[in-house]
């Protein structure tokens, strides 16, 4: 671990998270989370072990500036350690009500003539003074990586050279969101786009290049701070406006547009929703289903028509399907 904990509760919280990351979860910055309620603790002089309703309670408060969705993330962590004291280390502690958090986030979706778009501004950037670290040369491939397969942008960016099959057509992903790894099938045409993006990056002169398959031509691999300026560079000049911070587009909103353009494809073939929502679900690694059912939602609302036909065929399926709340993370 890079944080040190001094309360009480220090080698508990250190137990805890070993806990979480040996079943898979993968945790990413939630020590600073815990350094803060650590630090509320010491603050407090709590010297027993054991969560109690006000430090839950004060822990719980409202911050200046936070987004409703912080707090709730919040309480929820505090609530799983709670949890973890009392079945396994036998120390009694409150659980806290979660505060109900419905987001208003409604995701992009590109139409297919922005996406064309958004492809011929890439094949055309170029890079001033052909700077070495710059992860332009990557974004033709990247992108179109992530809207024909609806990876996340994490996932393209960790893949290796040697998980990405152009023999067989397939992606091996490791270590997804849900901790597992999973291999899906790609395209002809984006296996051909990827193999185009090898040769080319063998022409760079590579030295000491990373396993990584996006790399810039240091042979460093690209980052996501990277691949989002590449990105709002390319939708300015494709003239897709940016509605600020929280607002998007944004490069997560490639998996969403992937999703709906593939439920209307789906659809328009005549594919009754019983079948292919089951089938994207699995194809996006969702657990359940239902992290999958707001497609529905977003595909009606952009082919009305074809939805309107497909549910004819089962529509006793999905009755609130349409109505379902908009959910920012997938």
């Amino acid at each position: 671990m890079n944080r040190f904990f001094f309360s009480v509760y220090g080698k508990y919280i250190e137990r805890y998270i070993c806990h979480k990351r040996n079943l898979g979860f993968k945790y990413r910055d939630i020590e600073y989370t815990f350094y803060l309620f650590d630090k509320l603790a010491f603050q407090r002089g709590e010297t027993e072990v054991g969560i109690s309703k006000e430090i839950a309670e004060e822990w719980g408060k409202s911050r200046p500036g936070e987004a409703p969705k912080t707090r709730t993330e919040r309480v929820s962590l505090l609530n799983g350690f709670s949890v973890y004291l009392r079945t396994t280390e036998n120390k009694e502690s409150y659980v806290m009500p979660v505060p109900k958090f419905v987001s208003t986030y409604t995701p992009y979706i590109f139409s297919k003539k922005q996406i064309a778009s958004i492809f011929e501004i890439c094949d055309s950037l170029n890079v001033s003074n052909g700077r070495p670290d710059s992860a332009m040369y990557a974004a033709p491939a990247l992108f179109r990586l992530l809207y024909g397969t609806g990876i996340r942008v994490g996932e393209a960016l960790n893949l290796h050279t040697d998980d990405v099959n152009l023999e067989s057509n397939h992606l091996t992903l490791r270590s997804c969101k849900n901790g597992k790894d999973r291999l899906i099938p790609i395209s002809a045409s984006l296996t051909r786009i990827c193999k185009e993006y090898l040769n080319f990056r063998g022409t760079l002169a590579i030295e000491d290049a990373s396993p990584f398959f996006f790399v810039k031509p240091t042979g460093q691999p690209c980052s996501k701070d990277q691949a989002y300026a590449w990105f709002r560079t390319v939708i300015y000049k494709a003239g897709i406006p940016h509605g600020g911070k929280r607002l998007g587009p944004r490069l997560h909103d490639f998996r969403h547009t992937f999703s709906v353009h593939s439920l209307a494809s789906m659809a328009e073939a005549g594919v009754d929703l019983y079948y292919s929502l089951p089938i994207l679900s699995q194809y996006l690694g969702h657990d359940k289903i239902e992290s999958t059912d707001k497609y529905v939602r977003l595909t009606a609302e952009m082919y009305p028509d074809l939805i309107a036909g497909a549910n004819k065929l089962s529509p006793y399926l999905f009755p609130d399907l349409l109505n379902q709340p908009n959910d920012e993370t997938d």
